[in-house]
């Protein structure tokens, strides 16, 4: 947090050259604040990346293989109650990998077949059963799992309503401390106003976390995390009155 006043003019002429402040500052006296919100909820989604695949000399064998087993863990996902616009299969791929699958020449090749899964569960009670299933199935493995909210419009206007009128509020305590009062906004941001800090000497005094309010926790561990954290930071400059 920053307070800049009229009678800061000769420190300030002492740092800047008075061009650079004509050109960069506001030509008004001025308090710039800062606000910050924090949420913690719980996850009600999850998402999980999986691979179906499988190794063998004969392509077409592992390919019906492959179409078997996507058609039995879809199944499987369905009747735990995930829709279809949650279920994603990329195409089959197959491919030959002579460093992954080196044997001596006269081996017949080998064909490795690999599908892509991407699902979405909106029924956090259902986690731990489709993990169990999935986990049970042959040729699925390499999960990667994500974990976030459905209502994150909701939290980012939540949050940016907390996080300025915590602006506004540290401004006023700002302008009590030195006798004046504070008038409307000139300026806001959801990124810090970094040129301000630069201008008054303060840039780099303190290390600020960036603002985010979206939070995913990414892992191969299937554990439901007990709480996410979402956050966000506001710069405000506010007009002093006279």
């Amino acid at each position: 947090m920053k307070i800049i006043s009229k009678g800061l003019g000769v420190l300030m002429s002492l740092m800047l050259s008075s061009s650079l402040i004509a050109s960069s500052l506001p030509n008004y006296p001025f308090i710039h604040a800062t606000g910050e919100a924090t949420l913690s909820l719980r996850p009600d989604l999850g998402e999980i990346d999986f691979e179906l695949t499988e190794l063998s000399a004969d392509p077409e064998l592992t390919f019906s293989m492959m179409e078997k087993a996507s058609a039995e863990v879809v199944a499987f996902l369905v009747e735990q109650g995930l829709s279809s616009e949650d279920i994603e299969a990329a195409d089959i791929k197959r491919f030959v990998s002579d460093v992954e699958y080196a044997e001596p020449p006269d081996a017949p090749k080998k064909f490795r077949l690999l599908r892509n899964f991407h699902i979405v569960i909106r029924d956090m009670q259902k986690w731990n059963m489709v993990i169990g299933g999935l986990l049970a199935k042959p040729f699925v493995g390499n999960f990667s799992v994500n974990f976030g909210r459905s209502d994150m419009d909701r939290i980012q206007n939540d949050l940016v309503n907390m996080a300025t009128a915590n602006a506004k509020d540290n401004a006023k305590r700002m302008a009590q401390g030195l006798s004046v009062r504070v008038g409307t906004v000139s300026a806001v941001s959801q990124s810090p106003l970094k040129r301000i800090s630069t201008l008054v000497g303060l840039d780099g005094a303190h290390k600020r976390e960036e603002q985010t309010s979206q939070h995913k926790t990414t892992t191969k561990d299937f554990y439901i995390p007990t709480w996410l954290k979402f956050k966000q930071n506001v710069d405000v400059v506010f007009r002093i009155k006279s």
